[in-house]
């Protein structure tokens, strides 16, 4: 990874109470080029070093994106409950201006992104006023397992910001077919990439030829396509 850039563990102070564990990937040439970073949230049932995650975040440092993952406050202490939702919000806030600290370091474009839970959290953000220039939604949860009807999505269509959806076509949380019909009626620009035979955290489901290995490369080839549209790659 030094050769490409470097990816340091941080501590981030959210309350005096609250300190959440922080990891930041800064490329080999910062701050240059497009000066583009990428805030990244774990979902429900995993923390910042989930192998996607962190593959993820590998990819984009080799790339030239700034970024940063971290624990939300639940996984830190080891808790499957998730917090409420105002503290996700604050600790996804917190993480974007810990990349604003520096003025001299600071990005100029910043695209938020999670994984499940993680994806939901950064369009409440982006949806309750958090400038943001892009929203990657990977494996976004868009109703309970098995309750289609039952949607959660009130915040993407208070998004105005370029919006890529990755999801797995096995995903019990987000049938396509639903997921198709909301997009239709966001106004902001969205891009749907289906990885087939994948489930919710986009890994292989049972009796499928397709690799873990291969839908983790459709998925980053995903990404890094959105960002250098939306971007400038």
């Amino acid at each position: 990874m030094e050769a490409n850039g470097k990816i340091e563990a941080v501590q981030l102070s959210i309350t005096p109470e609250l300190t959440i564990s922080g990891r930041i990937g800064t490329p080999e040439w910062w701050p240059s080029g497009h000066r583009a970073s990428v805030v990244l949230a774990h979902d429900l049932g995993s923390d910042l070093n989930d192998p996607l995650l962190k593959i993820l975040q590998e990819r984009l440092t080799q790339k030239g994106f700034l970024s940063i993952a971290f624990n939300f406050p639940f996984a830190e202490l080891g808790k499957k409950r998730p917090d409420p939702m105002p503290t996700l919000e604050k600790c996804y806030r917190a993480a974007g201006q810990a990349l604003l600290r520096d003025p001299e370091e600071a990005p100029s474009i910043m695209v938020f992104a999670g994984l499940g839970l993680g994806a939901r959290v950064a369009a409440q953000v982006i949806a309750v006023g958090t400038k943001a220039d892009g929203l990657i939604c990977l494996g976004y949860p868009l109703h309970p397992a098995g309750k289609p009807s039952q949607q959660k999505a009130d915040s993407l269509f208070r998004i105005i910001c370029p919006m890529l959806f990755v999801q797995g076509s096995r995903d019990a949380h987000c049938r396509i077919d639903r997921l198709e019909s909301l997009r239709r009626r966001i106004g902001a620009p969205t891009q749907l990439v289906v990885v087939e035979d994948a489930d919710h955290s986009l890994r292989p489901v049972k009796r499928t030829h397709r690799t873990a290995e291969e839908m983790i490369e459709e998925m980053l080839g995903a990404v890094e396509s959105y960002l250098a549209r939306t971007v400038g790659g």
